[in-house]
This record gives C-alpha cells, structure tokens and sequence, in this order.
C-alpha cells in the first residue's frame, strides 16, 4: 500500500514538473511570437517610412531641378487665371503656374507657401550690378523666382523660339540674359534688335565664364 502511495507521489510530482516545463514552454513560445510580431510591424514602419521618403525626394528633386510633375501630390486648388493649380503632397506644397500671358512654371515650398503673380522689377544695369557684387546671394535669392526686366534687345533666335537681352557694359558689369519664350508662336520676329524691351520669366540658371554673367529665363513673355 505503501509502495502505491510512494508511486502516487511520484507521479503527481513527475506532473508538476511536466505542467512547469509545459508552461515555461509556452511562456518562451508567446514570448518569441510577439517578438517576431514586433520585428515584422518594425519592418513594415520602416518600409513605409523609406517608401515616403523616396516619394518626397523625387517630387522635390524633378520639380527643383527638372521643372517637372508633381507626381505624387493632389491638386487642391485651382485659379481661374489661365490653369494655375495648388498641389499638397506628405509635408510640402507645389504651385504651377499657367497663367494665360503671366508667370509658368512651378514653385515649391511649404504649405504656407503663397500664390504670387506679382514679378521682382529690375532693370538691367541693377540686377548686373546685383550679380557681379555678390553672384551667390542674388541668385540664391532670386532662383525660380519671377521676375520683370527693363532691357536692350540683342539678338532674334526664331529656330530655337528665344531672345538674347541684357546689359552691355565697356567695364565689368555686363550681363546676358537668354530668354526661352513662352508661347510656341511668340511674335519675336517683329522684334527690333537694339531697341528696349521688356521680359519677363522665371530665373533658372546662372553662369560666371571669365567674369561674365548669363542668366536663363524660362516661360518669357517680351513686349517692346
């Protein structure tokens, strides 16, 4: 009886201890579930986040530096100005303009970023002066920027749709300005060489070759 009763024992104990092993078991299992669950959600946030940055990097960078898209952005806003639209995309905001006889191309910016029509006024001997004191500000200043210029005619390109304008200086300060216009079918053929002339468009390269300055504007309108 003795001998059932020590068997008994041992059998319970012999239990407890398969229940404990069992547990822990079971314990270290849902332990290493949701550490994998874990590690699988980290994973996806971090895919998530490098998708969103490489969305927001080549919206930045074709708009920027190829005048190009948006792509993935919403237009939100449009004006009754010829076309202009408002994009939002993830922290920025484009505006592209297309007004009928006005400012093209596109800005970006924050979302606080104003819709603005309304040209930077030179003439040209100011902005040559602007750029041979100091190149790096005045564009930095002026990049993308619209801007209106009081100016001398220099040249007719009817082949490639442009105008050569600026200021020719006997000193230091001169400055060209290449105009890419607009319009397919700009009127510049009617244009009288040597005579003022007033553009405008937006500011998209600049160019210092033994000390002289060239700009590029974009999207021009010229009358005279």
């Amino acid at each position: 009886m003795k001998k059932n009763n020590k068997s008994v024992e041992e059998f319970k104990i012999n239990d407890k201890k398969i229940n404990i092993k069992a547990s822990v078991n079971n314990k270290e299992q849902v332990k290493k579930r949701y550490t994998n669950k874990t590690i699988s959600i980290m994973n996806i946030i971090f895919i998530i986040i490098i998708v969103i940055m490489a969305i927001i990097t080549i919206d930045i960078i074709c708009v920027s530096k190829y005048n190009k898209g948006p792509f993935f952005s919403l237009p939100l806003k449009k004006y009754n100005d010829g076309g202009t639209v408002e994009y939002y995309g993830i922290g920025y905001k484009v505006i592209k303009y297309n007004q009928i006889i006005g400012r093209r191309g596109m800005e970006l910016g924050f979302y606080n970023l104003k819709y603005s029509t309304d040209p930077y006024n030179f003439d040209d001997i100011d902005l040559s002066i602007d750029f041979v004191n100091d190149p790096n500000e005045t564009y930095k200043k002026y990049y993308n920027k619209f801007l209106r210029i009081r100016t001398k005619l220099n040249s007719i390109d009817t082949k490639n749709n442009t105008i050569n304008v600026g200021y020719k200086d006997t000193g230091k300060y001169n400055l060209d300005i290449k105009c890419i216009m607009a319009d397919k079918k700009s009127n510049i053929k009617d244009f009288i060489i040597d005579s003022d002339i007033t553009v405008i468009g937006t500011l998209r390269e600049y160019h210092n070759k033994d000390g002289k300055s060239s700009l590029v504007l974009n999207n021009c309108f010229a009358e005279q």
